[in-house]
């Protein structure tokens, strides 16, 4: 994985501008590090606008010294927060790219589900969850596959510890439920009050089962279970080509024998990792951690 923390000799040769500046590339470079964020050169003048806001809105006067504070993330995990924000849009919604959900739906779901053993639970990741509307959709899902019976747990993850909080709060406004089937917002979401502006929130049955963490993708440690399915959606985008290929791999080791690492359309990396099949499923391009009973691929 890659390393986090910029050394001072690397400050000394990047960072050394003319008065108070840092280089635009030292910044993308030191943002690359820590949360694999890429940008094209069309992007760097946003960059440095957002880099200087936020600098700005902490009552940081040096941008050099902003730049060191950034430099040991342990202690400027607020701020780090804060501008991973402001560099990515967040956007999600309930049930984004249904082609993945129904893959879920109709084959992964019940192979895994027919070969656990008695007693046993599935364990579901939403990697880069944002504000919580794909792990919800994900447990709305196995909730309602009645053999099942409720023996799962979704796990949601961000690097943005402002959106973990609005995911765990789970209220949504009206627009924001729009792509939840009619059964599903029946079953699962509580209208609220006419005079607030959050017009529904999940309810206790489904919160119980998602457990939300803040953890960088790009740092590879922290909270780790084994799952048997990953969905990793509309986050590699954002990332350089390495990243792509170190969180990719790092996804890959948590999942169960027999587990799938479900990505984004677009978003597979260059090398697949090792111990992973390529496989197919009604369209759907998945990363099948290979077992002695395999999913029938349907083109």
């Amino acid at each position: 994985m890659m390393s986090n923390t910029p050394s001072d000799t690397s400050f000394g040769a990047q960072a050394a501008g003319g008065a108070d500046h840092v280089a635009p590339q030292a910044w993308c470079d030191l943002i690359q590090r820590y949360c694999g964020l890429a940008f094209r050169s069309a992007r760097l003048a946003d960059v440095m606008l957002i880099v200087r806001d936020e600098m700005r809105a902490r009552g940081i006067a040096s941008e050099k010294a902003y730049y060191r504070r950034l430099s040991n993330p342990s202690e400027s995990a607020a701020d780090w927060d804060a501008l991973a924000v402001r560099l990515t849009n967040n956007e999600t919604s309930f049930f984004r790219h249904p082609p993945s959900f129904d893959a879920l739906r109709r084959h992964i779901l019940p192979e895994l589900r027919d070969a656990r053993p008695r007693g046993g639970r599935l364990n579901f990741w939403s990697a880069g969850c944002s504000t919580g509307q794909e792990a919800y959709s994900l447990a709305m899902l196995a909730m309602d596959d009645a053999p099942l019976q409720g023996e799962f747990t979704v796990w949601g993850g961000d690097i943005s510890h402002h959106a973990i909080e609005i995911a765990r709060r789970g209220r949504y406004g009206h627009r924001a439920v729009a792509t939840v089937p009619d059964e599903y917002r029946k079953r699962f979401l509580r209208p609220l009050g006419p005079d607030t502006a959050i017009d529904y929130e999940v309810v206790d049955e489904l919160r119980r089962r998602v457990r939300f963490i803040a953890t960088n993708l790009v740092e590879g440690g922290g909270f780790r279970l084994n799952y048997d399915v990953i969905f990793c959606h509309n986050v590699l985008i954002y990332f350089s080509p390495g990243a792509v290929t170190d969180v990719v791999t790092h996804l890959a080791s948590c999942l169960k024998l027999g587990g799938y690492l479900l990505l984004g359309p677009g978003e597979a990396p260059h090398d697949r990792p090792p111990g992973l099949d390529t496989v197919s499923i009604n369209g759907v391009r998945a990363l099948h951690r290979r077992s002695a009973r395999a999913l029938e691929v349907r083109e």
